[in-house]
């Protein structure tokens, strides 16, 4: 059936003139660029790519696959070299650690199986090397490896004096010993003999006249307390009076001993001299002071006076 468009509205025909006409966009077309290849007589000559034969295109891509597989060779040689290279270190260490190895095991038994030759002490001062060897009975084999240093450490600590010990061996023939004694705080008379005490009141050791540490001799303890001197309230008055001496060190150098016999009487006798000094029970330090002032007046007037009392706050009594 035919349709007349002259018959349409103008308003219809404009929507027609609006639509825009569908074309088919063209695609741009691939530049093509020729190739040279080269033939079998030496010539070359530039062909379009599609001009090729398969066989020439095939060798080309076997040719790049055999480039990129002999660069890939390449980088896994680099880094097997760089590998070894980084390696050598830790084998010469090794080798050198076995060679040590191997030199200690053919020396140990010269080295491990020697007598003792040679002994050191170190830090004593009231003990001697005789009285750590006689603590600790060496054995008369005397062979350094068998020697239990914390064993010989253990017998050490069993001696009063000592506080701590430690035992070494240096092979293949030297044992050394280091000793931390208590330290003396008083030297005290008991029956004539005397005692060192430490810190704590235990009796340490017993010494000569010419071994007394921080004198004055303390004196008047019985025998009781000579046991068992910890809870001691003479000892602990004669403690007292000692320590108020540190204030007055001449005063303390003439002192003979301190009597301690009545603690709430601490007596003092000063040497080559008969004269007997009582400071009572306490006020040492002022005591002491006050003895310093009057002493000398009182020998130019009594020469050696047998008495001097110092218990009292407003007199002194002098027995010539």
């Amino acid at each position: 059936m035919l349709v007349d468009c002259r018959g349409m509205d103008a308003k219809a025909m404009q929507d027609l003139k609006k639509r825009p006409a569908r074309r088919n966009p063209q695609k741009p077309s691939r530049k093509i660029t020729p190739v040279t290849i080269k033939k079998s007589d030496g010539r070359r000559i530039m062909v379009m790519p599609e001009q090729i034969p398969s066989r020439m295109k095939r060798q080309k891509k076997a040719t790049s696959v055999n480039s990129g597989s002999f660069s890939n060779s390449l980088k896994m040689l680099g880094a097997l070299s760089l590998t070894m290279l980084k390696m050598i270190p830790s084998m010469v260490l090794l080798l050198a650690v076995s060679w040590l190895a191997w030199g200690t095991f053919r020396m140990a038994p010269n080295l491990f199986q020697q007598q003792l030759q040679q002994l050191s002490v170190e830090g004593i001062q009231l003990l001697s090397e005789d009285d750590i060897l006689s603590a600790v009975e060496l054995p008369s084999s005397n062979n350094l490896s068998t020697l239990d240093p914390y064993e010989l450490a253990g017998k050490t600590n069993l001696n009063t004096i000592v506080k701590t010990s430690h035992v070494r061996r240096y092979f293949p023939d030297q044992l050394h010993f280091f000793i931390e004694e208590f330290s003396p705080k008083a030297t005290i008379e008991h029956r004539g003999n005397l005692f060192l005490i430490d810190e704590n009141r235990n009796l340490l050791m017993e010494v000569k006249s010419d071994g007394i540490v921080n004198p004055p001799v303390l004196r008047g303890f019985d025998r009781q307390e000579i046991n068992d001197l910890t809870d001691s309230f003479r000892l602990g008055q004669a403690l007292r009076f000692q320590h108020s001496l540190r204030f007055n060190e001449e005063f303390r150098k003439k002192i003979q001993y301190v009597d301690v016999e009545e603690p709430l009487n601490v007596k003092v006798k000063l040497f080559e001299e008969p004269t007997i000094i009582y400071f009572g029970s306490n006020f040492f330090v002022e005591r002491v002071e006050n003895f310093e002032k009057v002493y000398g007046p009182i020998q130019d007037k009594h020469k050696l006076p047998q008495r001097i009392d110092l218990r009292y706050h407003n007199k002194l009594i002098v027995t010539p």
